[in-house]
């Protein structure tokens, strides 16, 4: 039996329901649309837990999650998502 450590297998499958994801994961290596998805379920987890429909400056005065852990790796994530040149 894995451990905890481990992780986990997920088998996701995007039909023709979402374009936009099916179109942003298409070119992409297997590891790398994994990697993707995981990148996109954080962004997503952190808009649910800070609110996505705050305004920037409503944003600006909201105190950050109190989980360094969590912070850490959402600043990574969004450099990652960030598209160079821009």
């Amino acid at each position: 039996m894995a451990s905890a450590e481990s992780g986990w297998r997920v088998v996701v499958r995007i039909g023709s329901g979402q374009p936009e994801l099916r179109a942003a994961l298409a070119d992409l290596p297997s590891r790398a649309r994994a990697e993707r998805l995981r990148q996109l379920a954080l962004v997503g987890l952190y808009s649910l837990r800070c609110g996505a429909s705050v305004t920037a400056s409503e944003r600006d005065l909201q105190s950050p999650p109190a989980d360094a852990a969590f912070t850490a790796r959402r600043e990574r994530l969004m450099r990652a998502l960030t598209v160079e040149g821009e």
